[in-house]
């Protein structure tokens, strides 16, 4: 779930909702609200997240909260 505009237009494929419209206000919160929940719908019916879909089975707490 990036806000980076740049950094998503780079890299689309790494994610699975794009909400960077937020920063550059072409949606609104409740619009981007509608998107989480539409692709968690999605993704708990069964599709691939963007990790998943190429074989990346990796996830490691530490990497991401040190405290963790």
């Amino acid at each position: 779930m990036p806000y980076n505009c740049y950094y998503v237009d780079l890299h689309k494929e790494h994610f699975n909702v794009d909400v960077s419209g937020l920063v550059r206000r072409e949606i609104n919160m409740d619009e981007a609200g509608d998107k989480l929940l539409d692709m968690m719908a999605i993704t708990a019916n069964g599709r691939l997240t963007a990790a998943e879909a190429p074989g990346h089975r990796e996830f490691i707490m530490t990497r991401i909260y040190e405290s963790a």
